[in-house]
């Protein structure tokens, strides 16, 4: 599963919060292939606590318009509506977290000192108003509001396709799997690539030709981290 849990993603905001084995013969695995590093390749390897970009308004803003247009729901419904989170010695669900920080927000005297000095350090990176913004609109979302008009100009595409490939709402098929292969192989995931041939569980009982696809990668003579990493282990 994507790396983005509540926490990660609220992080990645700006905030606390939010086998079969194969039958072909397998390149050797000390073949690497080429692996695209995006600008936002730290919300899949990065260390969260220290990531400078990703607290920047515009690249949160790119976060969040990227993923309201894939759909919140769609990567964390259960997180959001349904799992407890230890806070303040409370455990607490995700959708009552946000509306705690939206509720304490430009309030410096807010009784609960942990979300006064969440809100200080915002306004210290100066997103503030961008993590209050964002907060608003997931609970908008969780809470069915349709807005009619929506602007995603900010949406990363490459980042919405990984989305799209990695959460699926209708089961894996060989015509999808191939169509993602394409994918990656086109964005610069090629090491991505790969490892949906060879090392993903779920693309593993696929009756497509290893061989053949493997060939049209290009190797490297170093490792990147894939966004996509071997989960057959």
């Amino acid at each position: 599963m994507l790396s983005i849990n509540l926490k990660c993603l609220l992080t990645s905001l700006g905030m606390l919060l939010i086998l079969a084995a194969c039958n072909s013969s397998n390149p050797p695995k000390t073949l690497n292939f080429i692996e695209s590093k995006p600008s936002f390749f730290e919300l899949r390897h990065g260390r969260w606590i220290r990531n400078l970009w990703v607290r920047k308004p515009e690249n949160l803003q790119m976060i969040h318009q990227t993923f309201k247009k894939f759909g919140y729901l769609k990567l964390l419904k259960d997180e959001i509506l349904n799992s407890d989170f230890m806070l303040l010695d409370n455990h607490r669900k995700g959708k009552d977290l946000l509306d705690s920080l939206i509720i304490s927000y430009d309030k410096p005297d807010f009784e609960q000192k942990y979300y006064r000095e969440f809100w200080q350090r915002r306004k210290a990176e100066k997103n503030d108003t961008t993590v209050y913004l964002i907060l608003y609109d997931i609970k908008l979302e969780i809470n069915g509001v349709k807005i009619i008009k929506q602007n995603y100009t900010s949406a990363n595409d490459t980042l919405f396709k990984l989305l799209t490939i990695e959460f699926k709402d209708k089961p894996l098929n060989l015509n999808e799997a191939t169509k993602d292969f394409s994918v990656l192989r086109q964005l610069g995931f090629h090491q991505s690539a790969y490892n949906l041939l060879f090392e993903k569980y779920s693309y593993q009982d696929l009756k497509w030709n290893r061989d053949s696809l493997v060939k049209s990668l290009k190797t490297s003579t170093q490792f990147t981290y894939p966004w996509f990493e071997d989960d057959t282990k």
